[in-house]
């Protein structure tokens, strides 16, 4: 299994803290590898703790299910699978958590929380533009 670096995975959370500074939000930051261990973190001065959680288990949910946690959300409701957030320690059925690929293969995701789920998402995105290759 191919990891994300810390390296990769700081330049990454360095991107999503100035897009959340531009979009005024005080976000927590979460990268994982692609076995959803956690490689990098950070909490934006400001930022309320409940996101500390919400921010991993995005990202964690990104990379169980190698989607984005919106996506993921969509496929428990539309496929009936109440409570399947609930399963492998807690995921996260709203946007703000995204797969990272390298090559088209999974090397970590990214979870945001701090703002609405759109401002998460826009973050997330952000910060993997210049690093995602689908």
């Amino acid at each position: 299994m191919i990891n994300i670096s810390a390296t990769d995975a700081c330049e990454i959370i360095e991107r999503a803290t100035v897009r959340a500074t531009e979009l005024n939000v005080a976000a927590c930051i979460a990268i994982v590898d692609a076995g959803a261990h956690l490689v990098a973190f950070q909490r934006m001065d400001d930022a309320s703790i409940g996101p500390v959680d919400v921010s991993q288990r995005k990202a964690r949910t990104a990379a169980l299910f190698q989607m984005p946690s919106g996506d993921f959300g969509k496929v428990i409701v539309d496929h009936g699978l109440t409570g399947m957030e609930l399963t492998n320690g807690g995921l996260a059925a709203f946007h703000g958590g995204l797969p990272i690929l390298d090559s088209g293969r999974l090397v970590g995701a990214i979870g945001v929380s701090g703002g609405s789920a759109e401002q998460d998402l826009d973050i997330a995105r952000h910060a993997l533009d210049m690093n995602q290759q689908a």
